[in-house]
């Protein structure tokens, strides 16, 4: 069953209450920016956890366990995944972790983005590229690797919706808008 988005939004809205009456911000922030990754394009392991066909509702209980408990992937969250799994709803797991997400980063004084290039970029460099953007906007930054082949050279970096780019293609397209303007 997919959820309506006020729904997505409220199950957000309570995590987030319990991880500020429990003072577990950062811990669950951390841990909703992992799960985010880890569900990505695993539809067959969603699948098996939403629909009651493939298995029945103790062994889908049991794959949570199992497969979340080993990481002390928090009690909360995993009681989540529970009621999901019992609603047959766990295909919106992922949707809810990203609000939650970012309802926590909005308390912790913290933001995510993306930079985008055009092959893998090191974990190091990450770091150096997380702390440029970290002082330019005042604000701890979080980026998450991601590639796209229409770059010829160079990083976007994508925070809060703003484009800081500095890719070749960027300064192609400002050289092509002069010449245009110049006309």
């Amino acid at each position: 069953m997919v959820l309506k988005d006020n729904v997505i939004d409220n199950w957000a809205n309570a995590l987030t209450k319990i991880a500020v009456k429990e003072n577990k911000v950062k811990k669950m922030l951390e841990q909703a920016h992992v799960l985010i990754e880890v569900l990505k394009n695993k539809n067959e392991f969603v699948d098996i956890l939403t629909f009651k066909s493939a298995h029945d509702e103790e062994k889908r209980i049991k794959i949570i366990d199992d497969t979340f408990g080993q990481f002390n992937i928090d009690q909360d969250i995993m009681n989540a995944f529970k009621i999901l799994v019992h609603m047959q709803a766990f295909v919106n797991a992922r949707d809810i972790l990203k609000r939650l997400r970012g309802k926590l980063v909005e308390l912790d004084n913290m933001t995510y983005g993306v930079v985008w290039s055009t092959e893998e970029i090191s974990a190091k460099q990450i770091k150096e590229i997380e702390e440029k953007m970290s002082k330019k906007i005042n604000k701890e930054v979080k980026l998450v690797n991601k590639i796209d082949p229409k770059l010829i050279a160079g990083i976007q970096v994508v925070v809060h919706n703003k484009v800081y780019d500095g890719s070749l293609r960027s300064k192609l397209d400002e050289m092509k808008y002069q010449v245009l303007k110049e006309k």
